[in-house]
């Protein structure tokens, strides 16, 4: 049962051996709210879609399966390795809920090179 019961949770296993695990399904939920967001024509800032939530609400909402502590440590290591870019946006100005969105371009330069690593150790192999 309980392999049905609810949505299943993705994540590419090249990005979790590069980050972690709770890092890539954080950045992988971001992304899917961010694609809501896209087809939606929401919050769009910048030239970029963004989502926002506390973390409290990051937490109660999409990772109630980790802990308030674990997710308050994601949020800022992604933001200092370059993966996730924040603002804000808030009408009220005393409202300090952060906005994100995924830094695409960070994220690519990462593809290519984990790509690259990969055929590195391919023709390491074959030699």
């Amino acid at each position: 049962m309980f392999l049905f019961d609810e949505t299943p949770i993705f994540s590419n296993p090249i990005l979790v051996r590069d980050i972690g695990l709770d890092e890539a399904l954080v950045l992988h939920q971001l992304n899917y709210w961010i694609e809501v967001n896209r087809k939606t024509g929401k919050n769009y800032h910048e030239g970029r879609y963004w989502i926002y939530n506390s973390i409290r609400g990051w937490k109660e909402e999409n990772f109630d399966y980790m802990s308030l502590d674990t997710v308050k440590r994601i949020f800022p290591r992604l933001e200092k390795a370059g993966y996730l870019l924040t603002g804000n946006f808030n009408e009220d100005t005393k409202d300090k809920t952060k906005w994100y969105a995924t830094n695409d371009e960070q994220l690519e330069a990462l593809f290519w090179q984990l790509f690259e690593e990969k055929n590195q150790r391919k023709s390491k192999i074959r030699g």
